[in-house]
């Protein structure tokens, strides 16, 4: 069994073979080996797994196919190299998760895997894994949010341009946790192309919804505006809605804490410098 630790919430990969040796990735948020009553949730591998399952939710971003057998959920994704199909089945609680992927042959689609069970399991724990490029300046962490192609790392490109003793933390999936009475964010596995794999946290500064425009302007959102402008870039669970009514809660809590702002602009200096001074 391998244990990480990500964002502070612990979990478990039970194989015969080291996945980082696959899963670099996870290198960083390794930690030592935990009681199985201490982890939120373990992954199993070379497990059987039911036969038959009825689709419920099917993923054309993604690709992937979540189904239903009984009492348990499952995850398919097909290792596109091969083609090999992979199942992962999970209960409802989100505690236990067996897949039927070889310790000998390990596949890259574990990964994506792992980041849907962290997903799942995390809901319930006041924490969301959220699509965004986090910038951190003087200990506190700047999130930049928007639609694939909107221009999120390139705004946080600027700011390390731009702004002394700024840094990255991820590019693409990091984790936004509400911790006393506090916003954090947080470093995973999950980076996208950019590969950042930092394991910190940091108390946020700000959360920034980018919009592409000829011009810089940016405003300050609070209440219903303010949680619309987050949650759109949440990574969600539409089939499940105990799931769901978490993430609305967890946000809630989350927008009515960390400053958000809706951001106009062009992809330059400039716009960098106004998020930045509008915020520190």
């Amino acid at each position: 069994m391998q244990c990480f630790k990500i964002a502070e919430f612990p979990f478990a990969v039970c194989s015969k073979r080291d996945v980082t040796a696959v899963l670099q990735n996870l290198t960083p948020f390794v930690c030592d080996e935990l009681e199985e009553r201490n982890l939120l949730f373990t992954v199993t591998l070379d497990s059987e797994v039911s036969g038959s399952r009825t689709v419920i939710y099917q993923s054309d971003e993604f690709d992937f196919t979540i189904g239903r057998a009984g009492e348990l959920y499952s995850i398919e994704f097909i290792d596109m190299g091969s083609g090999t199909r992979y199942i992962m089945e999970f209960g409802s609680d989100f505690k236990a998760f067996r897949c039927n992927m070889p310790s000998d042959a390990l596949s890259p689609v574990l990964d994506n895997m792992l980041m849907l069970a962290y997903t799942f399991a995390i809901s319930g724990s006041e924490a969301l894994l959220i699509h965004s490029s986090v910038v951190v300046v003087e200990n506190k962490a700047y999130m930049f949010l928007g639609k694939s192609g909107t221009g999120k790392s390139t705004h946080a490109g600027l700011w390390l341009k731009n702004i002394e003793g700024a840094v990255h933390l991820n590019d693409d999936n990091p984790v936004l946790k509400f911790k006393d009475g506090k916003a954090y964010a947080c470093g995973t596995a999950w980076s996208g192309k950019g590969r950042i794999f930092k394991n910190d946290m940091y108390e946020v500064g700000g959360i920034v919804r980018l919009a592409q425009a000829p011009y810089n302007r940016m405003e300050r959102r609070s209440g219903a505006k303010a949680f619309a402008l987050v949650y759109t870039s949440c990574s969600k669970l539409p089939w499940s809605e105990q799931c769901m009514a978490s993430v609305c809660s967890t946000l809630g809590k989350i927008v009515a804490v960390a400053p958000v702002y809706y951001l106009e602009c062009l992809p330059d200096d400039a716009a960098a410098l106004l998020s930045y001074n509008t915020m520190k």
